[in-house]
């Protein structure tokens, strides 16, 4: 009986083992999927200041360049 006990027991932890995988994958998945959100956010804010960058270069040339009116 008790080899049979200790099977029982192993398969048991065996499952439990599993499922605590199959809970980390799902954890995993998540963090992932934020992380490719904050990629993209990184993303839109650099060329958001690129563009602030570029206005402030601008308007420190003065008004000495020709604009192009349309």
């Amino acid at each position: 009986m008790s080899t049979v006990s200790d099977i029982l027991k192993s398969i048991r932890e065996v499952l439990l083992m599993q499922s605590q995988v199959e809970r980390l994958e799902g954890q995993i998945d998540e963090q992932n999927n934020e992380l490719k959100q904050v990629s993209r956010d990184i993303i839109a804010l650099d060329r958001r200041v690129v563009r602030i960058e570029t206005m402030i270069e601008m308007s420190a040339r003065g008004g000495n360049q020709p604009r192009i009116e349309g």
